[in-house]
């Protein structure tokens, strides 16, 4: 029996996902946001999912040469079907990240992208293919060391994750990257922060930089001006560096 599906809108329609069980959220439009590629650079997306993120950026960013990797077979038959959906040259590989193949080993890329597993544990009423996206594998630190290898010299790393994933993740990145910026997303004025971007360059000495963050939402729950232009329009976040 064939799984029900539907065919949603990212970035205003400037791209079409295919979405079953497992359905991309603002994370994969901020995190797309956030990677500070150019033109004709080398990308990767590590555990892709459908391929939202990815395809995100390859929308805002030209000539890309993009690659994306998942565990999941569901989702490399999923990222492939959301590239043909979008017309655009994408290659899907499934790759374990505990366990990549001995012709990974040299590969290295110009920015990696990572949106980890969040949950160690399973809630109840997940379907098999959310479980599996959601529940570590590996750990957080295996997952990051391969992204971590993955970077070229001067390339960026871009991670979203849980505020409370901040300590561990800092730590991780310490010693082994440079130029770590942290920036927290509020749901609203005055609450607290639920996600956050943290950013890091391989080779670089800049200094750890706090970024006072940015509001999602207005009291009336629309969206503020510049969540609105990200979301809809593929503007990206300037406190990268990215034009």
């Amino acid at each position: 029996m064939q799984n029900d599906f539907t065919i949603d809108d990212f970035l205003g329609g400037a791209v079409k996902l295919k979405q079953t069980q497992y359905r991309a959220t603002s994370d994969a439009v901020l995190l797309a946001s956030a990677v500070p590629a150019r033109s004709g650079q080398s990308v990767l997306d590590v555990g892709c999912g459908s391929g939202a993120v990815v395809l995100c950026l390859m929308a805002r960013v030209p000539n890309l040469q993009a690659c994306a990797i998942d565990v999941q077979d569901e989702m490399i038959t999923a990222t492939n079907e959301n590239a043909r959906l979008n017309n655009v040259l994408l290659h899907v590989e499934k790759i374990d990240v505990a366990d990549p193949p001995k012709e990974w080993k040299e590969l290295q890329f110009d920015h990696v992208f990572t949106n980890p597993p969040y949950f160690t544990e399973t809630p109840i009423r997940q379907n098999a293919i959310t479980a599996t996206a959601h529940k570590q594998a590996v750990s957080l630190v295996e997952w990051l060391d391969f992204c971590i290898k993955k970077v070229k010299s001067k390339g960026t790393l871009t991670i979203i994750h849980r505020t409370e994933a901040v300590p561990e993740i800092l730590s991780i990145l310490h010693h082994r990257m440079g130029k770590i910026t942290l920036v927290p997303f509020y749901p609203k004025t005055g609450c607290v922060p639920k996600r956050v971007i943290i950013q890091a360059t391989k080779s670089s000495k800049s200094p750890f930089v706090l970024h006072p963050g940015f509001v999602l939402h207005n009291d009336d729950n629309t969206r503020t001006q510049w969540a609105e232009d990200v979301m809809r329009h593929a503007k990206a976040l300037n406190i990268f560096g990215i034009d």
